[in-house]
C-alpha cells in the first residue's frame, strides 16, 4: 500500500521545475515534524489548484486497490462542515466529486493568516478554541 498527495503549489509551466522541488521540500519538512518520517507519502507538487484536481483525478484512475489518493488544497475560507470536502470544493470551485473519491481524500490547508498548517479540525479547536 502507498500514499500519494497531489499539492496545490509550487508552479505549473516551463520555469516550475524548481518551485515544485522546493514545494516538495516544504510540505516533506512539514510532515516529517508531524511524525512522518519513515512513512513518508509522495509529494506531488502541482501548481495551480486546478491542476492538482485534475491530476488527483487522474491519480484515481490509476491507483492500485488500497492505495491512499489524496488532493490538498488551500481551503480558500472556512468550511461548513469539515466531514463534507466535496461540498465545500463544489460550492467553491465548481469541482464535481470523482466517481470512488471519498470525503476523507481531500485535506485543506488552515486560512488562518495563510500559514500552511496539517492538522485535524479538533487539534485546531482544542489548541485555538472556537
Amino acid at each position: 500500500m502507498s500514499a500519494t498527495l497531489y499539492l496545490e503549489g509550487g508552479a505549473s509551466g516551463a520555469d516550475s521545475k524548481e518551485l515544485q522541488i522546493r514545494c516538495r521540500a516544504g510540505f516533506r519538512k512539514l510532515l516529517e515534524k508531524c511524525d512522518y518520517k519513515g512513512r513518508m507519502p509522495r509529494l506531488i507538487a502541482c501548481g495551480s489548484r486546478q491542476v492538482a484536481f485534475d491530476d488527483f483525478e487522474i491519480g484515481l484512475v490509476g491507483n492500485a486497490l488500497g492505495d491512499y489518493i489524496a488532493l490538498w488544497v488551500d481551503s480558500e475560507y472556512p468550511l461548513t462542515d469539515i466531514e463534507t470536502t466535496w461540498d465545500h470544493l463544489r460550492r467553491r470551485d465548481n469541482w464535481t466529486q470523482p466517481s470512488g473519491a471519498t470525503d476523507d481524500q481531500v485535506l485543506f490547508m488552515t486560512t488562518c493568516m495563510e500559514t500552511l498548517i496539517a492538522a485535524d479540525r479538533g487539534a485546531l479547536t482544542d489548541h485555538y478554541g472556537a
